[in-house]
């Protein structure tokens, strides 16, 4: 890595070509400069002093060359690795991206028995966000936004899955789960997030959540699923917000508030 910083940082503003020219350039000099030395020092009388100073002067030139190269695609691994590590979390809250937890749960689901269901989703949204950004700023909105994600990370277990899908809403699968420990995570969540704002020690600020939770069918479609759950979900915000609603609760207009 250090004989690839100090060439980027003398020629990393040329051309590829003129990088390669220099790279020729330079290789040949030493090559001319190290014959030059190996001839007036241990001469080229005998086939093993030919061998020696062929050896050397190989060894020599081609290190730093092997250097840079060995610098190169450590550096394009870390670039790669770091690109797709971007690509499937989210910065902010250090979920999985939308699109990363469609891949992830439709894996699963594939390689699961299609008799059962996969488990409970949870769709989680911040109630009044808009609210909260306009009274206390973004600064103070992407704390809650990032205190929501490190709540839902410290709940999930080792196979559930949990995504930030877009500005203030979460999705969560809960593997295996049925309705009981669904209810039970929601909860826990729901009054996690209660706590929020105690934590931020902002006045006047109140963060809550509204919770719809639906049970995946066996058969059922992810998509059909979170359209379950966010129907469910709509229905605790039409009922005052700050709630939990099961899928099966909602058909009946009753919610869990507690």
């Amino acid at each position: 890595m250090i004989t690839y910083d100090i060439w980027t940082s003398k020629f990393g503003e040329f051309s590829p070509a003129m990088q390669v020219a220099i790279m020729v350039c330079l290789a040949t000099v030493s090559a001319n400069v190290l014959s030059v030395f190996f001839f007036f020092t241990i001469g080229f009388e005998t086939m093993d002093h030919v061998v020696v100073a062929t050896t050397c002067t190989t060894v020599l030139v081609s290190a730093p060359l092997g250097a840079f190269l060995v610098g190169l695609n450590s550096k394009i691994k870390h670039v790669a690795a770091q690109l797709d590590l971007t690509s499937r979390t989210d910065g902010l809250t250090g979920l999985s991206t939308r699109t990363e937890f469609y891949k992830q749960v439709n894996r699963q689901m594939q390689m699961g028995d299609p008799a059962k269901g996969a488990g409970a989703i949870l769709y989680i949204d911040a109630d009044h966000f808009k609210r909260i950004n306009d009274q206390f700023g973004h600064a103070i909105g992407d704390a809650v936004l990032e205190e929501i994600g490190l709540l839902i990370i410290h709940i999930l277990g080792e196979w559930d899955h949990a995504a930030r899908f877009g500005g203030e809403e979460f999705v969560v699968l809960l593997n295996g789960a049925d309705v009981g420990k669904a209810e039970w995570i929601a909860h826990r969540i729901l009054v996690g997030t209660r706590g929020i704002a105690e934590q931020l020690r902002v006045d006047g600020l109140a963060v809550t959540v509204s919770i719809g939770v639906a049970i995946h069918e066996p058969d059922q479609t992810l998509d059909e699923a979170l359209m379950a759950a966010d129907h469910c979900l709509y229905s605790a915000k039409y009922q005052g917000r700050n709630r939990v609603v099961l899928a099966e609760s909602a058909l009946s207009g009753s919610s869990l508030s507690s």
